[in-house]
């Protein structure tokens, strides 16, 4: 149980974090109001190279997470942490796609 709250108190840490952490990010909230077109261009690679890493970081950890329940646990418990496991990827997920939406729509913002 105490692996399951620290794995979910860590990755509420973590979203929390990426989300400062994009909001403070030069890269996608410049101080010069306008973005070339190329600029953006870039800005939005990059974003959707950062939301596909997030993606895969998440499910990279569903699948250790599911693993550290089969080798510690058996029967209706091990079926529970997989599904806190699966729930906490999907979690992961959405905030990264959070993450990416938001990004997108600064840079749409300021090549206008």
């Amino acid at each position: 149980m105490f692996k399951n709250t620290a794995s979910a108190i860590i990755a509420a840490a973590a979203t929390a974090f990426c989300l400062s952490a994009v909001a403070a990010d030069p890269a996608t909230s410049p101080s010069d109001p306008t973005v070339t077109k190329s600029e953006a261009k870039d800005l939005k690679t990059q974003s959707e190279a950062r939301y596909k890493a997030r993606k895969n970081v998440a499910e990279a950890n569903e699948d250790l997470a599911k693993g550290d329940c089969k080798t510690a646990l058996e029967g209706s418990a091990k079926r529970a942490c997989e599904k806190h496991a699966r729930a906490s990827a999907k979690s992961d997920k959405a905030a990264a796609k959070t993450v990416h939406e938001v990004e997108e729509k600064k840079i749409k913002d300021a090549t206008q």
